[in-house]
């Protein structure tokens, strides 16, 4: 799954397992360990594979004129990448990068796109089952993919009507209200759960991925339901 972090070696060898390794010791979040990892490996291709400590300042201003002037990439789009090769060469390499000169991206930035109930309505009277109660909850609770793909059963509290997303963007916390609407479903939904998780277990699996060191304060916890 995407939304789980690969393991690294404790003593890693490989360069980017090296980097994965910093970024997880500096307590980045993982949407953001996985976007710097994508615009560094991007970075050294560009540069035929040449190793980046054996580059500097004068290859990462070609790299980001290149995502301006022929990549025609848009503002936020240069800047993930400028941020990524900044933590790559002045927190990982403690190589300063002071008065960079590249092109500018020149993409307008674009309203986003924000649907109508009745469009809403017309795209759910196309979905059914569990696809229609993700957008459903993207729409009632104000949930971004990644947070609705990574909800656990007891990020769930019926009892508060809320919705507790953990790690979301800038890997911070928040609570966000849960639709009455959904409750009915939501509940069935995590009796279907139990249910495969009773027969997973039964067939010696059911573990899921803990985030952190969870997985080693708690071994128990992967198998338990409230962690599907």
């Amino acid at each position: 799954m995407d939304d789980i972090r690969p393991r690294v070696p404790t003593r890693p060898v490989r360069f980017l397992d090296k980097l994965r390794l910093h970024m997880r010791e500096s307590g980045l979040a993982f949407a953001t360990e996985r976007t710097y990892i994508h615009w560094v490996r991007r970075f050294i291709h560009f540069h035929g594979k040449q190793h980046p400590q054996e580059m500097g300042p004068a290859e990462v201003e070609q790299f980001l004129t290149h995502l301006a002037q022929q990549r025609d990439c848009s503002v936020n789009t240069q800047r993930i990448a400028l941020n990524a090769l900044v933590y790559l060469y002045q927190r990982f390499f403690e190589v300063k990068l002071d008065d960079l000169t590249f092109s500018l991206a020149r993409t307008p930035r674009r309203l986003p796109v924000v649907y109508s109930r009745s469009e809403i309505s017309a795209i759910l009277s196309h979905l059914h089952g569990v696809s229609r109660l993700q957008v459903q909850l993207l729409y009632g609770a104000g949930l971004r993919s990644a947070e609705l793909l990574s909800l656990r059963v007891k990020d769930i509290d019926f009892g508060s009507n809320n919705i507790f997303v953990r790690a979301g963007k800038g890997n911070k916390d928040r609570t966000t209200m849960l639709p009455q609407s959904l409750v009915p479903e939501l509940k069935r939904q995590i009796q279907r759960v139990e249910i495969l998780h009773s027969g997973d277990l039964a067939d010696g699996l059911g573990e899921v991925y803990l985030p952190d060191a969870l997985a080693r304060k708690y071994p128990r916890a992967a198998r338990e339901t409230g962690w599907q």
